[in-house]
């Protein structure tokens, strides 16, 4: 058994038929005495909606997936050497690439019936798998099995560039004119930390809203299947009897 492409062949799978094939590919594993590889893909967790969609737009959209991929590792590498002009460059190819994943994905929703907040998860998902080693190697496998979170604060406001590292300077006295100017400077900071910490809790808080309209529609739709099943349930206790009674009256004829 080339066990490589059995996984890749799980993955490729809807969420619903996950379980079933995994389960079934361990039990073929165990047949071959492949014991302990068996407990291993027995171990394997079904991908949620959202990351099932990640891992098909890896495969389906290969070049993005790669681009994004590239992005944020030199997003990461020039964090860490204060390289402003570089990490700029590599979160604008990150947006570009983002875009043009999240609108794949929001195709795929329209298609398949999924919710924005899905597509959401899913980008998110995607960038956070791009910061990491691990990730981008999943990212490449398509094998995702969890949604991922951008490591701190990155996943409410990017990457920050760490600050360039400038020669050591003779120090100077210290003026009034300097400290209201730092002063000021802060202000402008900490005003724009403001309006950009509002900014995000409106967008979360439009998604917290729109999933859970998500939920109060499929609560709703459940309800109304479980009532189709009790009429049903019903309908078939009826017609069980009917047939009892016409077998007793055919009985009764002979």
């Amino acid at each position: 058994m080339d066990l490589e492409r059995e996984l890749d062949r799980l993955y490729q799978l809807p969420p619903g038929e996950f379980t079933a094939a995994r389960d079934e590919l361990a039990k073929r594993l165990r047949a071959d005495g492949e014991r302990e590889q068996a407990e291993e893909v027995k171990k394997l967790r079904k991908p949620p909606v959202a990351v099932s969609l990640v891992n098909r737009l890896a495969r389906e959209r290969e070049l993005d997936v790669q681009r994004l991929a590239k992005a944020g590792e030199a997003l990461t590498a020039s964090q860490g050497k204060g390289d402003a002009d570089a990490f700029e460059e590599a979160r604008s190819e990150e947006q570009r690439a983002l875009e043009r994943l999240s609108q794949a994905a929001k195709e795929i929703a329209d298609q398949e019936g999924f919710g924005g907040p899905t597509v959401e998860r899913a980008t998110q998902t995607m960038r956070a798998a791009s910061l990491t080693d691990e990730g981008r190697g999943l990212l490449k496998q398509a094998r995702l099995t969890e949604e991922l979170q951008p490591p701190g604060f990155e996943a409410l406001t990017g990457l920050a560039p760490a600050a360039p590292r400038r020669p050591a300077r003779r120090a100077k006295p210290r003026t009034k004119t300097d400290d209201k100017a730092e002063r000021r400077h802060a202000l402008t900071e900490a005003r724009e930390t403001v309006r950009r910490l509002k900014a995000e809790e409106r967008e979360l808080a439009s998604a917290a809203r729109a999933a859970a309209r998500e939920a109060d529609r499929a609560e709703a739709a459940a309800a109304k299947l479980r009532q189709q099943a009790d009429r049903a349930q019903a309908g078939a206790k009826e017609a069980g009897e009917r047939v009892s009674q016409a077998a007793a009256e055919l009985e009764q004829l002979r």
